[in-house]
């Protein structure tokens, strides 16, 4: 069994943790939570970035 990882996921005005095993499974998330800004791992690491729009 892989060993967890914890990722935050951050919306506007909060965020949340999620438990997972890789980047590559955490990211799978992001299209079944629309609204996510962010992604980070609880060193800092970035994982995910949403796009912005000018």
């Amino acid at each position: 069994m892989a060993k967890m990882k914890t990722y935050l996921f951050f919306r506007e005005g909060m965020f949340y943790p999620v438990e997972e095993e890789s980047d590559e499974k955490v990211l799978k998330h992001v299209p079944l939570n629309p609204g996510t800004k962010r992604i980070e791992t609880v060193e800092g690491r970035v994982v995910y970035q949403a796009p912005t729009s000018h």
